[in-house]
């Protein structure tokens, strides 16, 4: 099982070749059992990067386990820009430069206009969100639906100030956003919309870090069991 990053086109754990191969080497992060392969000289910003995110999302009550596996691969499949499996320990990413060629309206949607470097640490948040929910309880076999909203939302909500008020520019409606708008029908068809949603959503809670952290141990259910 994987569980992909902003766009959820069918994403396996494959990538290809390109002419120029990244450095293959492993680099294991400091006081941690993170380890990240293949990141060249960008190693230790990734290593920064998912300590600042293991923080962040340890605020919303998500616990990113450990020994987990950061891997810089080369391509990912078509609009696929993050890769967590399930049961592995391993987040595959794309490497850094690769990232600001994904803003373009019609990959990045919302995020358009989100600085590249704040991009790149919400995709790396994203996977390590879906990491924490790896054991996330769930009485219907799989919770898509409060999987991909505890990530976005933690996508969104580490973002910093200026790069967050992009993203909201492009609200879609005055609230409230029902709990039948985050449907998985909206999450495979148009996942852009899925996103704005669920940010409005978790900002009309009264307390949005408890409202994860109930998602997360299954006290709050977004998906529903289907015939």
């Amino acid at each position: 099982m994987v569980s992909n990053g902003y766009y959820l086109a069918p994403c396996a754990a494959l990538f290809y070749a390109l002419a120029a191969p990244l450095i293959a080497e492993t680099v294991d992060c400091a006081n941690t059992q993170v380890r990240v392969e293949n990141a060249g000289s960008d190693a230790a910003l990734i290593c920064r990067l998912v300590a600042e995110a293991t923080d962040q999302l340890a605020s919303c009550a998500l616990t990113v386990p450990e020994p987990l596996t950061i891997s810089i691969v080369p391509e990912l499949e078509e609009y696929c820009l993050g890769i967590y499996h399930c049961g592995e320990g391993l987040i595959e990413i794309l490497p850094r430069d690769a990232y600001s060629g994904r803003l373009r309206p019609e990959e990045a949607g919302a995020f358009h206009g989100v600085s590249t470097d704040a991009f790149y640490a919400s995709i790396l948040r994203h996977e390590l969100a879906h990491a924490a929910l790896d054991s996330m309880p769930c009485p219907f076999g799989t919770c898509l639906v409060g999987q991909e909203y505890v990530a976005y939302t933690m996508q969104v909500r580490f973002l910093p100030e200026a790069d967050r008020a992009i993203f909201e520019a492009a609200a879609l409606q005055d609230g409230p956003i029902s709990r039948d708008a985050l449907n998985p029908i909206i999450l495979m068809m148009a996942p852009d919309v899925f996103a704005r949603r669920a940010w409005q959503h978790l900002t009309e809670r009264n307390d949005p870090c408890a409202f994860i952290g109930q998602i997360a141990r299954a006290e709050v259910l977004l998906d529903y069991e289907h015939p």
